[in-house]
């Protein structure tokens, strides 16, 4: 796995070996402990549109976005996009939940599916506005990298 992550607009790319040893977990909504080798912290993350607004101990607030190096279009290309989007798995999952039905008129960054991976929960929003086509996902089901979920049109 491969991540682009931006702090303060300052880019990052972050890999399996760099997140290796690191484990977080939410102590309480918004509030998450986050353990990287031997060094303990807590941070308060808020979202702030596409980014969070993260503020850890020292109290300085660092806007973060980030994206999967592995998409390879660029946010503004996947909205404007003409053509049917095909939704694909970005990791190995379970699926937790389909959040929309085949005929659903959606909009750019509605909520579609929530996948269960690497023990956190991650909805899967709509690239762009449209009407879901087809849906390859099920309840309960385990997905590998890779594989369509769904398709919007």
């Amino acid at each position: 796995m491969k991540l682009r992550v931006e702090v303060d607009g300052q880019g990052h790319l972050l890999d399996d070996a760099s997140l290796a040893g690191a484990s977080v977990e939410e102590v309480r909504p918004g509030v998450f402990s986050l353990i990287i080798g031997t060094r303990s912290f807590t941070v308060n993350v808020a979202a702030q549109g596409e980014a969070f607004e993260v503020v850890g101990s020292d109290g300085i607030p660092r806007l973060i976005s980030v994206a999967d190096a592995r998409d390879k279009r660029g946010s503004g290309e996947a909205a404007a996009s003409k053509g049917p989007a095909i939704i694909r798995a970005q990791m190995p999952g379970k699926i937790i939940k389909v959040l929309v039905a085949v005929g659903a008129t959606v909009e750019a960054g509605q909520g579609l599916i929530v996948v269960e991976a690497m023990k956190m929960q991650n909805e899967v929003k709509a690239p762009k506005a449209g009407v879901v086509a087809k849906i390859q996902a099920t309840e309960g089901v385990t997905v590998s990298a890779g594989e369509t979920l769904l398709v919007l049109e």
